[in-house]
């Protein structure tokens, strides 16, 4: 059965999911050796076929014995008391054929659109889940760099949530390291900042400056980090002071830099729907002599040059390097902190221990998390506390010329930028002078990032992002914005899910099932796989999946709409109301909210 990786699915996925019950129904016919683990079936692009099953080449039968044992397979199946097949077939070298009776999706794509886009309730398999995603450092602009983080993590949350989980949302940011350290330092220094003709201390101080001028604070500042001796010997002095929970005289400036940049954040976030809370470095400062002596006591964390080392992958090889020869610390301190109290948590920082902890950040992550992981095993952690823990990597965003969008031209490509200018094109493009698009342009660009392999690197284009008639928001909140036209153009005041509610909708479908236009048929066909769609993308954390069977529906209505005529036929208009409530739970997993007109 298909099982998103760790997640738990309740008997409402297997009911609602077509896979599984065909998956159900082939092991049921007691073949030898077809079993849960060889009987997937997939979704077929063959006429006249809607599913086909390799099952019985996966068997290691003579090439001779394949097509006999298929129709051996075939003759079980149909002998089944199975009301959704309408046939099946073998084709050579021994695939197994199955289309499903036209009643039965016109009853399951009801049940999909009505029952199976409700939040759902684990009930004993909820589990508890914190998702760390988008993680920017304090003092610094969210660059395109961050896109990918923070809607990864937002749509993975919601996933969770729709499957009855508790999630927890945390933004863990960097607030004590070398970045917001440096930025302090040159916000500080008068004579460099008057020279340079930038912001004096002073709208620090008072809270007054913006996320700009600290991002041209620390631009400054990393400039002299490579040329200024005395600076550099200053911030790493600075470092040390931050580190510590009385931060003396940096404390002001320090508050001041976190206060105006977690407003810059919250802003796009705001922007991008995307719903996460802020839990710095310096949350867990008075965990770390904790964390430390565990390490050392297992004997994990030894002593080398003066500094503290996990050896992860024996002594030949880099360590984990946890503390420095000058005391202070390092982002794989603070993230074994963190990582302590989500395992066992914490009366005043994690009060909850969880059962899964994900975290997603870019592929170039890899190695410092499978050490974070094999580090929290070793030392025993997780013997007591059995916790599943995951990265999710994922891949860079590009310009059109195939380099790195995030440091383009030396500088660091603004989310809010990125974002402003996809407005901008929105409102260009289009004939609807009144259509928000600047909500249009935020949603085409989270989604444009959600359809992307996740662990592949890809290329930003606006002509790609707000194209209408290719696998993006806009083509998709189009057909949204289709669906409420043809709603008021057929005299329906209420809403789509008013009619899916009526005591005879599911009647009036299934009535019409016996004499579908194919069109019809293979949009309720597609309707009817959403259960599946969401076990796939959950199964390996792939937004894109999603995206793409959304694409699907959306392209499979447009299909039905152009080839049938809709308004005052009932069985129609019902057809149209599940395809709005699929497209618009699908939507909103995925962080984007469906329009009424466009």
């Amino acid at each position: 059965m298909l099982k998103a990786r760790g997640i738990q699915t309740r008997a409402f996925s297997q009911v609602l999911s077509i896979q599984s019950l065909l998956q159900d129904a082939l092991v049921a016919t007691n073949y030898p050796q077809i079993t849960p683990q060889n009987s997937l079936f997939r979704r077929s692009h063959q006429p006249q076929v809607d599913y086909q099953s390799s099952a019985i080449l996966s068997l290691g039968l003579p090439p001779k014995e394949r097509v006999p044992a298929a129709e051996a397979v075939k003759a079980l199946l149909l002998e089944q008391d199975n009301a959704m097949l309408a046939q099946a077939t073998v084709t050579a070298p021994g695939f197994l054929n199955v289309s499903l009776r036209s009643d039965w999706i016109a009853k399951h794509a009801f049940a999909m659109a009505t029952t199976g886009v409700q939040p759902r309730s684990a009930g004993n398999a909820a589990q508890r889940v914190l998702v760390d995603f988008a993680s920017p450092n304090m003092g610094k602009e969210l660059h395109v760099g961050h896109l990918r983080s923070s809607v990864l993590g937002d749509t993975v949350s919601n996933l969770l949530e729709f499957q009855g989980h508790s999630v927890t949302r945390v933004s863990h940011v960097g607030d004590l390291g070398s970045a917001i350290a440096t930025l302090l330092v040159q916000a500080m220094d008068e004579d460099d900042n008057q020279a340079q003709t930038l912001p004096p201390s002073a709208g620090l101080l008072a809270a007054s400056a913006t996320a700009a001028d600290l991002g041209r604070w620390y631009e400054r500042g990393k400039q002299r980090l490579v040329s200024d001796p005395a600076f550099k010997a200053q911030v790493d002095h600075v470092v040390l002071q931050l580190q510590q929970t009385d931060k003396s005289t940096w404390t002001q400036p320090w508050l001041q830099t976190c206060a105006i940049s977690r407003a810059a954040f919250d802003v796009l976030y705001k922007r991008l729907n995307v719903t996460v809370h802020e839990r710095g470095e310096a949350t867990y400062l008075k965990l770390i002599p904790t964390v430390l002596d565990s390490l050392v006591s297992a004997g994990l964390a030894v002593e080398s040059q003066g500094a503290l080392c996990i050896f992860i992958d024996g002594p030949d090889k880099s360590p984990m390097l946890v503390r420095k020869q000058d005391g202070g610390f390092l982002y794989a301190t603070t993230d074994l902190a963190t990582l302590y109290s989500r395992i066992h948590g914490d009366r005043t920082i994690d009060p909850i221990a969880y059962d899964r902890v994900i975290y997603i950040t870019d592929l170039s992550q890899s190695l410092h998390f499978r050490h974070l992981f094999e580090a929290a095993a070793l030392a025993g952690w997780t013997k007591d506390r059995p916790v599943q823990l995951d990265h999710v990597g994922f891949g860079l965003v590009m310009g059109e010329d195939g380099t790195k969008l995030s440091s383009r031209k030396g500088g660091s490509t603004s989310l809010e930028a990125l974002l402003n200018e996809a407005g901008l094109e929105s409102a260009s493009r289009s004939v609807v002078e009144d259509a928000d698009h600047g909500y249009i342009g935020d949603a085409a660009v989270r989604y444009y990032d959600l359809a992307q392999h996740r662990e592949r690197n890809y290329k930003f284009s606006y002509n790609s992002v707000l194209n209408l008639k290719g696998n993006t928001a806009v083509y998709l909140m189009y057909a949204s914005a289709r669906l409420q036209g043809i709603r008021r153009k057929a005299g329906r005041e209420d809403s789509w899910a008013s009619l899916l509610s009526q005591p005879n909708a599911a009647d009036v479908l299934l009535e019409a099932s016996g004499d579908w236009h194919p069109t019809e048929r293979a949009l309720a066909l597609v309707l009817s796989q959403f259960e599946d769609a969401l076990l796939e993308t959950q199964a390996g954390w792939h937004p894109h999946l999603l995206c793409d069977y959304l694409f699907r529906v959306t392209t499979s209505f447009h299909a039905f709409y152009e080839a049938c005529r809709v308004q005052n036929h009932a069985p129609r208009l019902v057809l149209c109301a599940a395809t709005d409530a699929v497209l618009r739970r699908g939507l909103a997993l995925l962080g984007i909210s469906a329009i009424d007109r466009m």
